[in-house]
């Protein structure tokens, strides 16, 4: 894995933080090799990071320039995974670019480190896919199906890193501790 890919939705908060935290920490790990880029769903060419995200990562040591990139084909197929911020993101991507939807997941569900979780994931997207198939169909989805899917929601853990946007700097600040947590462990995945 030598190209990640962050989304978010405009690609001016989250996904740039992410982004350029994460280029800080791969040179303090000399892991230079990998490539780091950010995008966004909803996000225009060339745009600046928000103000806050920049006094974010200039206080995490990052004084490079981002600017926002929209979600496209091209940079979807040069990242070899694409780590998004929220499973809205995630099911976006997947709906565009269904292609490469066995390497996008949300960038805390990358980086889940109990295996039991894994496993409800895994077990969650094979019933809705099942269930979107029926439903295709025509198909009557049991109670006993609808009430699996909730019980796993139930289990599972929240994978979403809440958006800033509007907010005050300790809001990025919180979120830039968020995202630096699960990129913590990221690296420890990068180093096996």
């Amino acid at each position: 894995m030598n190209r990640i890919l962050f989304v978010c939705t405009g690609n001016t908060c989250r996904s740039p933080m992410a982004e350029g935290i994460l280029r800080r920490m791969l040179e303090e790990h000399d892991l230079r090799h990998i490539e780091v880029r950010s995008a966004g769903v909803a996000a225009f060419d060339g745009s600046p990071v928000s103000n806050h995200a920049a006094s974010v990562l200039k206080e995490k040591g990052f004084d490079d320039s981002i600017t926002s990139n929209a979600l496209t084909k091209p940079l979807m197929e040069w990242a070899d995974v694409i780590l998004t911020m929220t499973s809205g993101h995630k099911q976006h991507a997947i709906g565009k670019y269904p292609e490469h939807m066995d390497k996008i997941f949300t960038l805390k569900e990358f980086v889940e480190d109990d295996p039991g979780a894994a496993e409800r994931i895994a077990e969650m997207e094979r019933l809705i896919a099942d269930l979107q198939v029926k439903r295709a169909l025509s198909q009557q989805v049991t109670d006993e199906e609808r009430a699996r899917i909730l019980t796993l929601e139930r289990k599972l853990p929240d994978y979403d890193i809440a958006d800033p946007f509007g907010g005050p700097l300790s809001l990025y600040r919180e979120c830039a501790a968020e995202i630096e947590g699960a990129l913590v462990k990221l690296i420890a995945k990068l180093k096996n």
